[in-house]
Parts: C-alpha cells; structure tokens; sequence
C-alpha cells in the first residue's frame, strides 16, 4: 500500500485530480509545472509554462506578492497569503497561497485556493456591520441597549451622548442609578422590565428625563431582543426628544406648511373653504394680497371648469386620503387661468382631528410653454424628417434609371464598336461602366439603409450563435477555395429583432472576409466578453486592420478606410450596423491596428427596452 501511495504515477494522479491549484516554479519564480485545477483560471497549462507567476498578480498586490516569494527562496515557508490574480478574460481573483521551498532544487512547491466568494462574503459582511453602525450611529434620536440581566448599557448612540452629555464608554456596564436621580432611574427600569416581562413592544408617549440641558421630554420605544429559546437577552430602545414639539405643537399645527418666503404661493384653508393664510408668494402669483383673501374662499381661484375637481379633492383630504402633487389651473386677480402645480397636505389638532388644509401652488406657465412648444418642434421636426426620406427615396430611383441607360449604352457600344476602339477609349468607357455600376451600389445601399431604418424591430429571444454561422455559411459558398478558420461561440442569446441583426452579421463578417483575404491562413472570432459589466459582444479578425486615427470615420455613411483598388465595397454597411444595434438600446465601437486585424463591438439593450436575457 505504501508503496503504491508513494509511486509517482500515484502523485502524478492525484497532482492532476486534487481540487486545489498546485505548482512547482523555479527560484525565478516561472512556472515549471501546474496542474488541471489551474486552468480555472482561464489558461492552459502551455500558457502557464515558463511565465513567471508575478505576470498575473494585481499591480496593487505584486510588492508585498514578491516579498513573501523572498522569504520562501531564503527557506521561510509560508501560508495563507493573499493576492489578487489576473484571469484570462481581465478580471481578478483572489488566492490563498501556501508554499514551501526545496532546497535541493531550490524549487518553490505551492497551493492555491481560490477564496473570491470568501472575501466577497467577508467584505459585504464587514459593510453590513459598518452600514449598521453607521445608521445607528446617526440616527437623530437617542438610541440604546441594555443587558437583559442588570440593565447595565452595553450601546449608546451619539444622539444619545449629545442629548445626556456624557460619552457612551462612560456608559458601559453602568445603569440608570449610576446617572439619574433615584426616582427617574426606578422609572426607567420599571418600564424595562416590564418590556422584558412580556416581550413586547411597549411605548411611553412622554417620559421627562434631567440632562444638563434641563428637562427633556422623550418618546420612547422599548422593544425586547430575544434569543433562539425566546429568552429576553438585550433591550432596545429609541427615545425621540418631543420637548420642542411639545412647546409649539398648536402653532404647528396651523402653520405646518407655510414658508412666508418661499417661491412656491403656499396658504391654508378650513374644511369649509375660507382661507385661513396666505403668503408673500401667493400675493405675487395671483395678485391678491392677504387682506383680501384671509376669510373669503378658494372659489375665487377656481376656473368654473375646475369646480367639480377642487370639491373631488376637499372631499378626499377630509376622507384621509394622501393627495399627491397634480397639475391644474386657477384664476388671478386680472382674470389670467394660470398653469400650477398643487400639493395638498392635512392639518391636524393636538388630538389629530382634521382642521384644514395646507396647499403649496407651484406656477409651472412657463413649463407647460415650453412642452407645448417642444411638442410642436417635435412634430415639425418628424414631418420634416418623413419628407427628407421621402425626397431621398425618390431621388434614388429616379437616379438608377439613367444610369441603367448608361450602362446599356457603354455596353452597346463596345459590343458595336469595340474592335474599332483603341485601348485607351475602351479603357474609358470601361471606366463609366465601371463608375455606373459602382453608383448603382450605392444608390442600392442608401435605399437598404433607408428601410432598415423605416421598419418597426421585432422582439424576441434570439441566438446570435446560429445568426453568425449562417452568415458566414453564406460566406463560405461565395469564396470556396479560401481557407479561413471562423470559431464561433455558442448559445448567445438576446432579445432583439432576428432579421435586423442577421444584417449586423452579414456587415460585420462579410468585412472580415474581406479585409483577411491577403492573409493565407485567415481567422475569424465571434464571441462575447464582459466591458464594464455587461455583455459585450465581439467580431475579431487578423486582415489588414485600420488605423485607429481614423476611427471616427468608420460608422459614416459612405466612409472608407482603404482604397477601392485595395478592398471592394460602398461604404454603407458599417453604418448600417451602427443605426440597427442603436435600435436595439446598445453601442458599437471598435479597436485595430494596421496590418494586426480588428475587433469590432457592440451591445444589446444598454440604453432601450431590449435587453440581454441572462442579465435579467
């Protein structure tokens, strides 16, 4: 048994099957040897190979990384350390590592885990204590817990030291007798145990408490935390200091919302209609100042054709409801309908009958000028539109017959005469033909483009996988004696229009035949990564790339990056896929060097309605 334990097929096995990430790097730190479990990581072991393992730590993490590397060449081992490291599609992960040297070959042997979802628990852990303390901490009451047993205080907010005047260390393990007067301390802790006796939430509506401000007067909550067996462990409490409240509640009660100088025309009214306020603003607003309003009624404001609305609104204000803001119209003193906006809110006695109500009428003429303007542009704007594509349509197909004709004549004559041509006149009116028919390609191209934009998207789940393989099957038939090697991943589903981005695919790997027709052994990638956590997908190709200065021009009509002579085409299907992913709420963009091929991009649903269904 041990020896077959000990044999090296045995450590080979169990090298290649053990969950953990092992390695074995020289003392330059290269990868000498690695085993499958690595390959989470996104690379192959041939990758790995011979690269040193500092290339793939996070620039944050590579000094104190190549610290704890020296101490294992010196023959210090080490465990648990943690870096971040780079895995293949860019973003990072974290390992714990253990490691240990050999000195015989001076070899590093070590253990990776990968503890991401650990860190990433202990962090939102750590935030949700910093959260709650935090929220404890500023809430603006006096917030507090007890231990159960002795009511000594084990937390204390800083409202709670500001209102008491005293640090909450001074507090810990103390109690009411250490701080209050006797009286006031056998209060409190009457209501504690009580709270505790009966495990439940008890209120005290007013309870005075001395401070070295004088007496306040709190409402407080109490509420008892229970263990697992349901036994009284801590006390909590919430006490609101009630004392300003209490001294001009009356006072509040008629003025709650009214601010003399707000912009807003801000007044109060009885249940019956007269107007019980009225501030500078609304003197301004509607040209009534208070003397005439304070007494009389709303109905002075009212256009007759609100009436029915303003008695709709009292009668639900008395029934309790919740009135949120709502845009309507009243009558200035000139005799002006005025456009406002009113919120309403009730106005309650010390006993909560309702008394009144507080209207804040904000003017919004100048607003509903300026939508009903907008609207108008808007509308010119369309029909402005909907003729241009109507003059361009036409002007289209009015331009290929003539040049149909030219291209019949050009032909006639060099079928009639063609003989009888020198090279030079032959090659010119080769030349038009040439020139017509490119123009009719264009022509052809703007008018595709002219309907894709017209035409309504569909939406439904799509599989941009099967999509790509057509379009470049397609492909394939046109040139069969290329030799181009196309990997295309599988299963990328969106939401989207299957017949427009079919014409994505037909652009974009059409371009990418083209542009690697120099190559001889071409290669075309489509797939998709992540960019700033959203799906992205890709077209990359190894042809003749761009020249990134000139990116800008890429997605225009009729824009080209090469010339004619070099790579055929009308320069309209970038721009054709540019308007169709728009449509579908996502961006395009690209990325290429001259000669090293390009990578085209684009997403679906970032901006509009479609949206990628995995990211749901």
């Amino acid at each position: 048994m041990n020896e077959k334990i000990g044999s090296d097929v045995e450590l080979k096995r169990f090298f290649e099957l053990t969950f953990e990430m092992m390695c074995i790097v020289d003392s330059d730190g290269r990868f000498l040897l690695v085993n499958a479990a690595f390959e989470r990581l996104g690379y192959s072991k041939a990758e790995l190979r011979e690269r040193s393992f500092t290339d793939f730590v996070h620039p944050d993490d590579l000094a104190k990384t190549q610290a704890i590397f020296d101490k294992l060449r010196a023959g210090e081992p080490t465990t648990y350390f943690d870096n971040r490291y780079r895995i293949k599609d860019g973003s990072y992960r974290w390992l714990q590592w253990t490691g240990t040297h050999e000195p015989t070959t001076h070899e590093i042997f070590a253990v990776a885990r990968d503890v991401t979802k650990l860190k990433t628990s202990n962090e939102t852990l750590a935030q949700a204590n910093r959260f709650l303390d935090a929220m404890i901490d500023n809430i603006p009451h006096m917030v507090f817990v007890k231990e159960a047993e002795n009511l000594s205080f084990v937390r204390f907010n800083r409202a709670g030291e500001e209102l008491l005047g005293t640090s909450s260390a001074s507090l810990f393990g103390k109690n009411d007798h250490d701080f209050f007067p006797k009286e006031e301390a056998e209060f409190f802790q009457s209501k504690d145990r009580d709270t505790l006796r009966s495990k439940t939430l008890h209120v005290i509506p007013e309870e005075p408490i001395q401070t070295p401000g004088g007496t306040r007067i709190l409402r407080t909550l109490k509420v008892p935390i229970l263990d697992e067996q349901g036994t009284p462990r801590y006390l909590l409490g919430i006490s609101e200091d009630i004392t300003a409240r209490k001294a001009g509640e009356e006072a509040r009660a008629r003025l709650a919302a009214i601010v003399s100088d707000s912009e807003d025309g801000i007044f109060s009214m009885s249940l019956d209609g007269k107007i019980t306020s009225w501030n500078r603003s609304a003197e301004r607003m509607f040209g009534y100042d208070a003397k005439e309003m304070l007494g009389s009624t709303t109905n002075t404001l009212i256009p007759p054709h609100r009436a029915v609305e303003e008695a709709r609104t009292i009668r639900r204000i008395t029934n309790g409801e919740t009135i949120s803001p709502y845009e309507t119209s009243r009558v200035g003193k000139d005799g002006r309908e005025i456009d406002v906006s009113v919120s309403c809110s009730p106005i309650r006695d010390d006993s909560g009958k309702l008394i009144g109500v507080s209207k804040i009428t904000r003017d919004i003429s100048a607003i509903k000028r300026i939508q009903r303007e907008l609207t108008r542009t808007k509308l010119a704007t369309e029909a402005v539109n909907r003729e241009l594509e109507s003059f361009s349509y036409s002007v289209a197909h009015d331009l290929q017959a003539p040049l149909r004709g030219v291209n019949r004549l050009t032909e006639a004559v060099l079928n009639a005469c063609g003989d009888k041509l020198d090279e030079t006149h032959r090659k010119h009116l080769e030349l038009v033909r040439e020139s017509a028919k490119q123009m009719t390609q264009s022509i052809d191209a703007m008018l595709a483009l002219s309907r894709m934009t017209r035409s309504e998207p569909r939406h439904e789940i799509v599989d941009l996988s099967v999509i790509a393989a057509a379009a470049n099957a397609r492909l394939a038939r046109l040139e069969p004696n290329r030799r181009v090697l196309v990997q295309i991943e599988e299963d990328m589903r969106v939401e989207g229009d299957p017949r427009l981005l079919a014409i994505v695919f037909d652009n974009l790997l059409g371009n990418a035949w083209k542009f690697t027709a120099k190559r001889d052994e071409a290669r075309i990638d489509v797939g998709s990564i992540t960019v700033d956590g959203r799906r992205t997908f890709f077209v990359r190709d190894n042809g003749a790339g761009f020249d990134m200065r000139n990116a800008g021009k890429l997605f225009g009509v009729f824009q080209r990056l090469h010339r004619a002579s070099e790579f055929e085409g009308t320069g309209v299907g970038l721009a054709t896929v540019q308007r169709i992913i728009h449509r579908h709420g996502g961006r395009t963009w690209a990325d290429s060097r001259p000669d090293e091929g390009a990578w085209f991009y684009f997403t679906i649903g970032e901006h509009g309605r479609m949206r990628d269904p995995e990211t749901r």
